[in-house]
């Protein structure tokens, strides 16, 4: 008698949240032995019991939607970075039978200072570029933090 007192017993006031209206199902007598005798070993009533596997539903119904939302983000990443790619190597070919062109008609006594005052030249710009990404680094670290920031 004491244990139908205790699950029959309301809700202090602030534990209490906002009714809503009741939902019904209907099971077949075998799931619904089943689905008591699952409530009495876990000590909860049945109502405690469906609204918890109601919204253990609901969140799995949202995982897989957002699952199936990244999936297909990094499926199109994925084909921007093979386009990406392909665009790359184009271009690499393309210089390299434009560069093998130019060396080729070189005079072969400028070959070497000419190559080498090449690639001076190039790591130069390199250097440069690089300090341009370095930049783009910080400040996406920077927005990244701000943005962990309003997060807490």
């Amino acid at each position: 008698m004491e244990d139908a007192e205790k699950k029959t017993k309301p809700a202090p006031k602030a534990n209490r949240t906002k009714r809503t209206s009741p939902i019904e199902v209907r099971l077949v007598p075998d799931d619904l032995k089943r689905f008591d005798v699952l409530c009495a070993g876990s000590g909860r009533n049945r109502a405690q019991v469906a609204r918890e596997a109601i919204l253990w539903y609901m969140d799995q119904q949202d995982k897989i939607i957002q699952d199936s939302r990244e999936s297909k983000l990094e499926a199109r990443i994925r084909k921007m970075e093979n386009r990406m790619a392909a665009l790359i190597s184009r271009g690499n070919i393309d210089t390299g039978v434009i560069l093998e062109i130019i060396y080729s008609n070189m005079p072969v006594e400028d070959k070497e200072a000419v190559l080498k005052k090449c690639h001076k030249r190039a790591a130069m710009r390199l250097r440069g570029k690089i300090a341009e990404v370095e930049d783009i680094e910080e400040l996406f670290r920077k927005e990244l933090a701000k943005a962990e920031a309003h997060e807490a």
